[in-house]
């Protein structure tokens, strides 16, 4: 494991094997945060919309669960009505 060095205003040097590894290129960006009592540094992409892109995949198409979700409120909506004086 290497050692770097941190400079006076905070400033830490990836080594280079890990920022190519990891796809991180200079000048740019990444995301810093603490997880289990350590440091992590992640690649942060270059356009975030695409790199957000299938964050929220789900099993089904959103026209699927649309409709399922349509059905749900029509019953909801029949039940109330049968329930009215």
């Amino acid at each position: 494991m290497p050692t770097v060095k941190i400079s006076a205003k905070g400033q830490v040097v990836i080594p280079s094997y890990l920022r190519r590894k990891h796809g991180i290129q200079a000048p740019g960006r990444a995301l810093i945060t603490e997880k289990n009592g350590k440091i992590v540094i992640i690649p942060a992409p270059a356009d975030p919309v695409a790199g957000a892109r299938g964050m929220l995949k789900s099993k089904q198409s959103l026209t699927k669960e649309h409709a399922v979700y349509k059905r749900e409120e029509r019953k909801l909506e029949e039940d109330h009505e049968q329930r009215l004086p």
